[in-house]
């Protein structure tokens, strides 16, 4: 039931006492939307229902609603649902991107600002995960970082409180007894690697490939959690360099020539984690 005003001697039917009541203790039928929409007056005291499986947003605008108003808001859609300042100033301690089945009240403070409280904490939990699986091989004989094609992720954050926890496999060897390096990026910039320490090559990980005659690979890999503080898509990725001969990725070969003994996997996973 929508904010209402009485007077006097007014006298309340039975339906009507029943929708204040459930709309004190945040309950009652709620105001169904599946596409972006904007709050107008009449949503105070009421419930806002997003159903959508695309992202949508719920835009706050100033002038429309008095100090102590509160409107429910909370989405069943597969897709996001952001409360949007417009106007007004919304604040919160959470995180104004609510997942399917989050929700939480807008609690105004004044007739331009409010505060949205969270009823579910998104902290410690995984918020989504995306991950690459590479499968066909990848070749390299450079001395400085390359990229490993195929071998990237893209994950697009919920809040800029989450932390990304980064997960990353690979299976190399060498036509000889090489030394490789390997770094984890985000975007163009180096995460997970190890200090300046004179000329030494800084790195997320490294093995002395193509010990065994190249008959099989070695397992590399790293776990790191970053914290990349945007909710603008973010793309990690893994590089390698060699110290002068050829570095192989997904393949195993014998005395050098690569008859390819194997075909093994890499892989990269990313899981955004609610702070």
């Amino acid at each position: 039931m929508a904010k209402q005003s009485f007077v006097t001697g007014q006298v309340l039917t039975a339906a009507q006492l029943t929708s204040l009541q459930q709309t004190a203790m945040s309950g009652g039928a709620a105001s169904a939307k599946t596409a972006n929409y904007t709050l107008v007056a009449a949503d105070a005291g009421t419930a806002i229902s997003m159903t959508s499986t695309s992202a949508t947003t719920i835009t706050v605008n100033t002038g429309l609603f008095a100090a102590g108003d509160t409107v429910f808001i909370q989405n069943l859609g597969t897709g996001n649902l952001t409360i949007t300042a417009g106007t007004a100033t919304v604040n919160t301690a959470g995180s104004l991107i609510l997942p399917q089945y989050d929700g939480g009240v807008l609690y105004f403070t004044s007739a331009s600002a409010a505060i949205y409280f969270n009823y579910f904490s998104n902290a410690g939990k995984v918020l989504q995960v995306v991950s690459t699986a590479k499968t066909d091989t990848f070749t390299s004989s450079s001395t400085s970082y390359t990229d490993i094609t195929g071998l990237s992720v893209s994950i697009t954050p919920t809040s800029t409180t989450s932390k990304i926890y980064v997960m990353c496999t690979i299976n190399g060897t060498s036509a000889s007894n090489q030394l490789g390096f390997f770094q984890l990026m985000r975007d163009s910039t180096a995460i997970g690697i190890g200090g300046t320490a004179g000329d030494r090559t800084r790195a997320s990980f490294s093995s002395n490939l193509g010990r065994t005659l190249q008959q099989a690979t070695d397992c590399m890999g790293i776990n790191f959690l970053d914290s990349p503080a945007t909710t603008s898509a973010t793309t990690y990725k893994v590089q390698m360099r060699s110290t002068s001969g050829t570095i192989c990725v997904n393949r195993s070969g014998d005395d050098g020539d690569f008859n390819y003994y194997a075909r093994t996997i890499s892989s990269i996973t990313v899981m955004e984690i609610g702070a």
